[in-house]
């Protein structure tokens, strides 16, 4: 019984050291996209593979999975609302077996989606069978705001522009026209009342005091 025991633990032990899976620590999303890298390196040379995207601490909710073959160059997963791309990075072998990874593309995320994601490897063909989780990175997805892009404003400018000018235009004109009909009623009203009282003496100032300036005198 031990040492059946022993032989599982030391399998179990193998088997962890000869597959292992790397991420990047922190990723940010951009217009609800993510690229992440799983890397991993195996021992030998596999074939078929398997890719499980988890989200969560403890990788309670599938994201999305999919079986490749090590010679294809891409693979795509379509769900109901985000989808995987990936991207195969060739295997090279190497001293202590081959290296490769998963450049995986996950759209259609939104700002509470912002979490953990770890990638779950799998060796499937050939055997012995092989798995392994990523240490996870973590994916933040910034909200969308409803404020205008510069761009946006930009354009929206030379509108306004359009709009305000004509008015401030028409409001100059009012001005200058409301102007001259004062300065030609006070002309008018003027020369009217020199033709009424035509021989009138103007009014002259007589100097009285220097203590009261000026003062007229009719």
């Amino acid at each position: 019984m031990i040492p059946a025991l022993i032989t599982l633990i030391s399998l179990c032990t193998h088997a962890g050291r000869a597959l292992r899976v790397q991420q990047p620590y922190r990723v940010e999303a951009t217009d609800g996209e993510a690229r992440l890298r799983c890397s991993y390196a195996v021992q030998g040379s596999p074939e078929e593979m398997r890719l499980t995207l988890y989200r969560g601490k403890f990788g309670d909710d599938l994201v999305c999975q999919r079986t490749f073959n090590t010679t294809q160059s891409h693979f795509q997963t379509d769900g109901p609302v985000v989808r995987c791309r990936g991207e195969l990075v060739p295997g090279t072998p190497g001293t202590h077996g081959t290296r490769g990874g998963v450049d995986l593309t996950v759209s259609g995320l939104r700002g509470e989606d912002t979490d953990i994601y770890r990638c779950q490897l799998e060796v499937l063909y050939p055997p012995p069978y092989l798995m392994k989780y990523g240490n996870g990175t973590i994916v933040y997805i910034p909200e969308k705001t409803d404020c205008p892009t510069p761009a946006s404003q930009a354009q929206d400018e030379p509108q306004s522009t359009q709009v305000v000018l004509p008015i401030a235009v028409m409001a100059i004109f009012i001005i200058i026209f409301i102007i001259a009909i004062i300065s030609i009623y006070m002309f008018f009203n003027t020369s009217q009342r020199k033709r009424m009282y035509p021989h009138m003496t103007p009014v002259t100032s007589n100097r009285v005091d220097c203590r009261f300036g000026y003062e007229n005198f009719l």
